[in-house]
């Protein structure tokens, strides 16, 4: 109904050329892990329901596919190497994961991607959506086996954030009944993670049977003290050294290990460590209490949780080598230790603002500076401030208070 009003056909440019190279067409899967789906029956069955989107003699340029959760971000992504998925068996041919993916896009190799369904991509929306972007931002073609082919665009994206949407709400549904499991693991006193310095891991004979629709599951294990008693004494005196004697943990790790024969080293470690001593005196769980939720898994468990948040068993799980009163006197002193390493104007600052203290200066020469503090006045040097000129100025601010 808009052809132009004259035969304009003979003009060149009327059509668009036909382009005399064949699509370059590359296959785009995933599935969650190999415990929890068969990657060969699961990359296969993408396979032949992406291959519906193939024209009559074409085939795919290039195969793409990984074995892990849909979760992770794009920096995450196809880390296993090519042995690991050479031992998985899958019938389909592998060129690289999404990350390979994106490197043959960036050097124009591709022209189209296809796979099963958007959650295929990933199961958050930034992430799918970043691949979207990202292909087409270079005139490639993002395709699913499961979205209707012709009509409108508008018809086919509203399609498409929908099943992004609902793949990333399935994602935290699916988070949310997976945490609410380890917190009732936690609170009854089961194992979370490898079992710490001083302690080995054991069957509990009394647990219930793990049974799981597939059959039996994995046995639920509980704490017990390592056979080695020596092991149990050193937790027991690195805790002893921070609370009574407040040494740092370097100092700490360099005392143990002038005595390897009776401070011993855990298995596979070579040396004692002042990380490997800060955790050790962080650690609840030799309180004898089973404790869940203390580190966040997203950030690699580089950042703790703060402890409000963190599961507790109901009751004593394992044997304590460590009392809870011990244990909780021992961060105190720690947060202390800690406190006191800040610079000493950062913690007079600190200790003013917690007790709604107004810290101003009401006059200065080159060398110190009068300050007020809700009526009270004193005078500190100009420059850096000592931590014992901290401490003291932080007991008068709390006198004040």
């Amino acid at each position: 109904m808009f052809d132009p009003p004259i035969d304009l056909s003979d003009l060149p440019g009327y059509q668009a050329a036909a382009s005399t190279r064949p699509a370059r067409t590359a296959f785009l899967g995933r599935c969650s892990t190999k415990d929890n789906q068969d990657p060969r029956s699961s990359i296969a069955g993408q396979l032949t329901e992406a291959s519906v989107l193939l024209a009559p003699g074409e085939a795919f340029t290039a195969y793409f596919w990984d074995v892990e959760s849909g979760m992770l971000g794009l920096d995450d992504r196809s880390q296993g190497s090519a042995d690991d998925y050479g031992r998985l068996g899958v019938p389909v041919p592998r060129d690289g994961g999404l990350r390979e993916l994106l490197e043959w896009v960036e050097r124009g190799e591709l022209d189209r991607v296809v796979c099963e369904r958007i959650s295929r991509v990933a199961r958050d929306m930034l992430p799918s959506l970043q691949v979207e972007y990202h292909l087409a931002s270079r005139g490639v073609t993002l395709e699913c086996a499961n979205e209707p082919r012709g009509g409108m665009t508008t018809g086919q994206l509203e399609l498409r954030r929908t099943a992004q949407v609902r793949a990333e709400i399935y994602r935290h549904e699916l988070l949310e009944q997976s945490m609410r499991g380890q917190r009732q693991h936690a609170a009854a006193g089961y194992r979370h993670g490898p079992p710490c310095y001083g302690y080995i891991a054991v069957v509990d004979p009394d647990a219930p049977p793990a049974a799981n629709r597939f059959g039996g599951g994995r046995p639920k294990m509980r704490l017990a003290l390592h056979p080695d008693q020596r092991r149990a004494d050193t937790v027991k005196e690195v805790f002893r050294l921070r609370r009574d004697e407040q040494l740092r943990d370097g100092e700490i790790a360099r005392l143990l290990a002038t005595d390897l024969d009776r401070y011993p080293l855990a298995d596979g470690q070579v040396l004692w460590a002042a990380r490997r001593v800060r955790k050790m005196l962080a650690q609840p769980k030799y309180s004898g209490y089973q404790v869940f939720n203390r580190c966040a898994a997203r950030t690699n468990h580089s950042r703790i949780n703060p402890i409000a948040d963190w599961v507790w068993s109901h009751q004593q799980a394992h044997p304590a080598i460590v009392p809870l009163e011990e244990w909780h006197e021992t961060q105190r002193v720690t947060a202390q230790m800690r406190e006191r390493q800040a610079p000493g104007w950062e913690r007079v600052h600190t200790a003013a603002a917690q007790r709604g203290i107004q810290l101003t200066t009401v006059r200065q020469t080159d060398t110190h500076v009068l300050y007020d503090a809700s009526g009270r006045q004193f005078v500190l040097p100009r420059g850096d401030l000592p931590a014992a000129t901290a401490d003291e100025v932080i007991t008068i601010l709390e006198a004040g208070a």
